[in-house]
Parts: structure tokens; sequence; C-alpha cells
């Protein structure tokens, strides 16, 4: 008879993490969609750029909620939500560098 215990491992992701991952996801690739084609800023942008990223935050913030899960989605979701970030800094500030009127 064993008096140990074993600890119990975590062994699965949490579903809010893969849906914030997937969020993440759909907005970097209309990202890249949005700067290979150069359109006019519509209503996709709005949803791609404003809503989803909020609604994937927040997943991903209620995924570390979770006790005993893995949280690796998740953090891969935080992980390009703050790439998207930094591209879309970088491109506005070059964007006002590069035209610069007197």
């Amino acid at each position: 008879m064993e008096l140990v215990k074993k600890k119990t491992t975590k062994t699965k992701e949490t579903r809010l993490g893969v849906y914030s991952f997937v969020c993440a996801l759909m907005s970097l690739a209309y990202l890249n969609i949005f700067l290979i084609r150069m359109d006019e800023i519509g209503a996709l942008f709005n949803f791609f750029f404003m809503s989803l990223p909020v609604i994937g935050v927040g997943l991903a913030l209620f995924s570390f909620i979770r006790i005993r899960y893995k949280k690796t989605f998740a953090l891969w979701a935080l992980g390009l939500y703050a790439f998207i970030f930094i591209c879309i800094v970088v491109i506005f500030f070059f964007g006002f560098t590069i035209n610069t009127k007197p």
C-alpha cells in the first residue's frame, strides 16, 4: 500500500487561452493583409484592431484565474498582442518621420 500522494500535473490548456490565441492570430493575419494591400481604414479595421484585441486580452486574463491548467496559449496570445501593438506604433511613427513638412 502506497501512502505517498502523487502530485497532479497540469495536463490541459484552458479553453479561454486557446480562444484568445485564435483571436490574436486573426488580428495578426488582418494586420498583414492590411499592410500588403494598404487599403483605407474601414469597418474591418475597427473590429480587428479595437474590438477583437479587447476580447482576446480579456479572455487571456480570465484564463489566468483557472487553477491546475496550462496557460501557454494565453501567454502566446498576450505576446502576439504586444507585437501587434509595437508594429502599429512603429509604423505610425515612421509614417510621420518620412513625410515631414516644414
